[in-house]
C-alpha cells in the first residue's frame, strides 16, 4: 500500500464537471489499495448547494483518504498557494508520503515546491495540454498562451512522469513541448460503472417534473459557463434547434448544469439547472449530442452517456482523443450542421442504443490499476 499526496486547484465537490470528476474518481479508487490524502485549494466553492454532496461523505468516511479544505492565496490565481504547501509539507512531516500527484497543471506548482523542499517525487495529472486548449478558446490572449506554454513546459520536465488523457495528448506533449515518450503515462478519462448505467428508475418522475412526458429528448450536459459548453448551447439554439423542429415539432432539448445561458431560452429548451444524480437524467434522453468546437482533454460527458446506453452526436473536437472501435454506431462524428441534425434524426426514428457491452475499458477502476502498476518502485 503505497502513501498518495495529491493536491486539487479548486474544490471538486460536488464533482459535476469533467476535471473534479477526475480527481474525485482516482482518488476515489486510488484509495482502495492506497492511502490518500486530498488538499482542494477552496476555489470555485458552490456556496449555494443545490444538491446534496454524496460524494463528499463517501470520501470523508473512507479510512483511506483524508480531505483538506485550504484557503486560496489569491482570488485571482491558483498556481500559487502558500497554505497548501504549508499543510502538505505538514502532512508529509507526519504521514511520509511516496509520491506527490499534481491533479492539473494549476495545481503544479505547489506540488512542485513540495516535492522539491521534501525530496518526494511529484507527479503530473495533465487534463489537458493546456496551452492548446487556451489556443482554441482564448485565440485573443497571445501573452497568457505564451506563458502557460512556458509554466506547462517548465511543470512537465519537473515531473517523474505525467499522465495524459488520450493518445492525442500524449502525441501533442511530446511534439509541442518535446517531452520524453518513456515519461508519459495514458491513464485515459474514465467512468465509475457501478453509477452509470442504462436505468429508467427514475425517468417517468424525471419527465414529469420537468413535462417531458410526450416529447423526444434531446441532451446536452456539462458545466454551462465554461466557454466551449456555453458556446455548444448556442450552437443548439442557432444552428441544431431549428433544423430538428422542422422535422420533429415535438422535440425538446434537455440542458443540465450550473450557470444556463438564459439568453438562449425557447419554448423546446428546458434548462433543468444542476441536479444531483447526473446519470438518471442521461437516462432520460433518447439522443445525447456534443457540439463542441473548442475545449480540450476527452470529454466525459461523451463517455458517461455511452454508459448509460445512448447514442452521441457529435463534432470531431467533442469526440477528441476517444478511440472506441467497438462503439463506432453509437458514437457518431460530423462537423457540419447539416449532417448533424440528420444524424440525430435518423438516431431519434432507429433509435440505436449501446446496451449489453463490455465497460470495464472505460471504468475508473481500470484507470487506477494503470496508476497502481507504475507506484510499485
Amino acid at each position: 500500500m503505497k502513501k498518495i499526496l495529491i493536491t486539487s486547484y479548486c474544490n471538486i465537490f460536488p464533482p459535476y464537471w469533467g476535471g473534479a470528476s477526475r480527481i474525485y474518481n482516482l482518488t476515489k479508487f486510488l484509495a482502495k489499495e492506497n492511502k490518500v490524502w486530498l488538499l482542494c485549494n477552496d476555489f470555485r466553492f458552490l456556496k449555494d448547494r443545490e444538491v446534496c454532496c454524496k460524494e463528499y461523505e463517501e470520501l470523508k468516511n473512507n479510512l483511506n483518504v483524508k480531505i483538506f479544505f485550504i484557503k486560496p492565496f489569491s482570488s485571482k490565481s491558483q498556481i500559487i498557494n502558500i497554505s497548501l504547501i504549508s499543510q502538505g509539507f505538514k502532512i508529509i512531516k507526519k504521514e511520509k508520503p511516496d509520491i506527490i500527484l499534481a491533479s492539473h497543471l494549476s495545481s503544479a506548482f505547489n506540488a512542485m515546491v513540495i516535492g522539491w523542499l521534501s525530496h518526494i517525487p511529484y507527479f503530473l495529472d495533465e487534463h489537458n495540454i493546456e496551452f492548446m486548449r487556451h489556443y482554441r478558446t482564448y485565440q485573443n490572449r497571445k501573452l497568457q498562451r505564451l506563458f502557460l506554454k512556458i509554466y506547462e513546459n517548465f511543470a512537465c520536465k519537473k515531473a517523474k512522469k505525467i499522465f495524459c488523457v488520450s493518445d492525442n495528448d500524449k502525441k501533442l506533449l511530446i511534439s509541442k513541448l518535446k517531452i520524453k515518450d518513456d515519461k508519459t503515462i495514458l491513464i485515459p478519462n474514465a467512468v465509475d460503472t457501478e453509477k452509470f448505467y442504462p436505468s429508467n428508475k427514475n425517468s417517468n418522475q424525471i419527465k414529469k417534473d420537468l413535462k417531458l412526458e410526450s416529447s423526444q429528448i434531446i441532451q446536452f450536459f456539462g458545466k454551462l459557463d465554461y466557454k466551449p459548453n456555453y458556446e455548444a448551447v448556442k450552437i443548439i439554439r442557432n444552428e441544431i434547434l431549428p433544423r430538428i423542429l422542422k422535422k420533429i415539432p415535438n422535440t425538446k432539448f434537455l440542458i443540465v448544469g450550473d450557470h444556463p445561458p438564459l439568453k438562449f431560452k425557447h419554448e423546446n429548451i428546458v434548462f433543468s439547472g444542476l441536479v444531483d444524480d447526473i446519470q438518471d437524467y442521461i437516462n432520460v434522453a433518447d439522443v445525447v449530442i456534443c457540439p463542441l468546437l473548442s475545449g480540450g482533454g476527452t470529454r466525459l460527458k461523451i463517455l458517461e452517456a455511452l454508459c448509460c446506453g445512448k447514442t452521441v452526436i457529435s463534432t470531431t473536437i467533442g469526440a477528441e482523443g476517444i478511440v472506441l472501435n467497438e462503439f463506432k454506431d453509437v458514437l457518431l462524428i460530423s462537423d457540419d450542421w447539416e449532417t448533424f441534425c440528420n444524424k440525430i434524426i435518423s438516431c431519434l426514428s432507429t433509435n440505436t442504443q449501446s446496451k449489453n457491452r463490455n465497460f470495464y475499458s472505460l471504468s475508473w477502476r481500470k484507470s487506477a490499476e494503470e496508476i497502481n502498476k507504475l507506484l510499485k518502485f
